[in-house]
């Protein structure tokens, strides 16, 4: 169970992206943590994959990742072990999902799974309490697979997958929840009904299907998108459009900017997960430095008080078509001016919204679990009804 703290938490970041609040006053309640930023695959429309030099190599190391984890970490709800590179690379994965679920975290970790992976390392991949495992396959054959996740092996990543299933049965655990992520490009869509049908078969318990980003410049040679609207993100009756559009009426404020973090190897924290480059990061973490003062900083000061704006970022002087090609490639190419930050321009406005989607407590229900689960202090039933009073419609 997580501490009164955690909630307590997430009830102030409510409140304080509610009213576009700088400096704010709650940490994090969701984290990317990036344990490499280095890829055994070149995959097209990846700033790892193409080696686009955005950003130098490197690798977490676990002092690091404690002093976060201990800092932040019994305020985070979910945790993504992964952003731009190859989790399962970094020696210590298991230990760092075991070190997360001592603080009842939610884990997920996405792989490529293209690796050459012993009995013991997938014994202790499902021993550190993983919940969920995403594994990118995007193909049913090796060639479909292969124009995409390029230098990887099709045969390679389905035996892995079967090999986790078996493993699980073998230790009586029924996670990680192995989701089959296939990614569906023009050149794959004729295999969706194979993966809807036959995904348990191939060893996933689950299967995600979502429309791709396309590459950039000479890589996107062919690629195309979906020629299905409900996958062609750049169709104009698509969802995210429609959400997007959403945002900008209501004027709502960016969820990351007062609700998640991204830790990189290296200690940058970017602002999102969409931070292509590491010269639009917000700041550096070290084990010298409390976060707060990075949460805080200049770079996250000046994006907050840009997104209060009326018509904040993206939702002015932008088409649709500009946006889009600010997505393609995972933000490779944002087009910014001298002086600009990163989410003046944002590369992905469609996901604004994501703590939305991931954490869906209401304030509602979580002021009656509190009441039910928690002995309060007089302060902390002082901070309780202050958020009553403040979250609840009037």
């Amino acid at each position: 169970m997580k501490p009164l703290k955690a909630y307590l938490n997430f009830l102030t970041y409510q409140l304080n992206r509610a009213t576009h609040r700088t400096p704010v006053d709650n940490f994090p309640v969701l984290a990317f943590v990036d344990p490499t930023l280095f890829c055994n695959l070149r995959c097209p429309a990846c700033p790892t994959g193409v080696q686009a030099g955005l950003r130098p190599k490197a690798t977490l190391q676990w002092e690091l990742y404690q002093k976060f984890m201990d800092e932040v970490g019994d305020y985070l709800f979910k945790l993504y072990l992964y952003n731009l590179g190859e989790p399962l690379l970094h020696k210590q994965a298991p230990e760092m999902i075991r070190y997360a679920k001592e603080k009842e975290i939610f884990v997920m970790l996405s792989s490529n799974l293209s690796l050459h992976l012993s009995d013991e390392s997938i014994q202790k991949l499902i021993l550190s309490g993983l919940d969920v495992l995403i594994v990118a396959l995007d193909g049913i054959t090796p060639e479909t697979y292969q124009k995409y996740r390029r230098q990887g092996d099709f045969d390679l990543v389905t035996g892995n997958m079967k090999r986790i299933q078996a493993m699980k049965r073998v230790l009586g655990y029924q996670t990680p929840t192995i989701i089959w992520q296939f990614l569906i490009f023009q050149h794959n869509e004729h295999e969706i009904d194979t993966v809807c049908k036959e995904y348990k078969a191939w060893g996933a318990d689950e299967y995600f299907m979502g429309g791709a980003y396309m590459p950039v410049g000479d890589m996107a040679a062919g690629f195309s998108p979906s020629t299905l609207p409900r996958y062609n993100i750049y169709d104009t009756t698509h969802l995210h459009r429609k959400k997007a559009e959403q945002a900008a009426v209501q004027g709502k404020a960016c969820s990351w900017l007062y609700g998640a973090t991204v830790l990189n190897p290296n200690g940058k924290i970017s602002p999102c997960s969409y931070t292509a480059a590491e010269k639009d990061d917000f700041g550096e973490y070290s084990r010298d430095q409390d976060f707060l003062s990075v949460w805080n900083g200049e770079q996250y000061a000046r994006a907050r008080k840009f997104m209060a704006q009326k018509d904040g970022a993206w939702r002015g002087p932008d088409s649709w078509e500009a946006i889009l090609q600010r997505i393609n490639g995972r933000g490779m190419s944002v087009p910014l001016q001298p002086g600009q930050i990163l989410c003046e321009r944002c590369p992905v406005p469609i996901l604004q919204d994501a703590l939305d989607q991931e954490l869906t407590f209401e304030p509602s229900d979580l002021f009656q679990y509190i009441e039910r689960t928690y002995e309060l202090s007089p302060e902390e039933r002082q901070q309780l009804e202050f958020l009553k009073t403040a979250l609840t419609p009037q």
